[in-house]
């Protein structure tokens, strides 16, 4: 089955940024939002689902089971950058077909390695990338850009509204143990709290850390808050609240 690059979009009929990046891409919206989106973008295919399906994670679910084998874009990434430059090289990737056959190319290994959940790094400076490690199975995915290969694994917890990226990183390396992360490119977004639209409307410190919570109540000690340390004790005076990180024994 052939992959599709689909961008799951609410609301942002007029501002759907990532359809420049590739070629022959898939707007996913709900059906009563269609009309709005095919006027607006006349040169996407737009896909619906039906309005009863509500959130992005329930929309996730959704085009997993729907389009099997997909690569998703949220609709505010504007920008693939090269990890890989020295300095004063231009780290952007500005040819849409050269994006597009990175995406597949990434595809093509999950498929020849019978990984079900890959994407690419959340590392944003090229000081941070290592030439001896482009590809990992044992990293995250960034939750803007990342693709499934649908089983009976790739499942997204409908209890959580945001840190979906965590909880399918974390389900499939207690699931299946692997997951495909390409060190080598990073996919950029507007600003997270700015952009009206999306889960703008729910996305709030309490909101995260009431997820956060539950991905913990799940998988126990594996998450651990930003600022604790390997004892569990606190590594600074002031704990970052907001954020976590993973480590999995294997």
């Amino acid at each position: 089955m052939s992959l599709r690059i689909v961008i799951p979009s609410h609301k942002r009929h007029d501002r759907v940024f990532a359809k420049y990046l590739v070629n022959d891409p898939i707007i996913c919206v709900a059906k009563s939002q269609a009309d709005l989106y095919r006027e607006y973008n006349p040169d996407c295919e737009i896909v619906t689902h039906p309005d009863e399906i509500v959130g992005l994670i329930p929309k996730r679910n959704w085009m997993a089971k729907h389009f099997r084998e997909l690569f998703m874009l949220d609709d505010d990434v504007d920008a693939c950058k090269r990890l890989y430059v020295e300095k004063g090289e231009s780290a952007r990737v500005r040819d849409r077909g050269e994006i597009t056959r990175i995406i597949e190319e990434l595809h093509d290994i999950a498929v020849m390695l019978d990984v079900h959940v890959f994407g690419f790094t959340s590392r944003i400076s090229p000081v941070m990338y290592d030439e001896t490690q482009y590809l990992a199975l044992d990293k995250m995915i960034t939750g803007c850009s990342y693709g499934v290969r649908y089983n009976k694994n790739v499942w997204w917890n409908e209890e959580l509204r945001l840190k979906e990226d965590f909880w399918i990183s974390c389900y499939m390396k207690y699931t299946e143990r692997r997951v495909l992360t390409d060190l080598r490119y990073n996919f950029e977004q507007k600003a997270t709290f700015v952009n009206a639209g999306g889960l703008s409307a729910i996305r709030n410190q309490e909101e995260e850390r009431r997820s956060i919570l539950l991905i913990r109540k799940y998988f126990g000690e594996a998450i651990r808050l930003k600022g604790q340390g390997n004892n569990g004790r606190e590594k600074t005076k002031s704990m970052v609240q907001y954020n976590i990180s993973a480590s999995f024994p294997f």
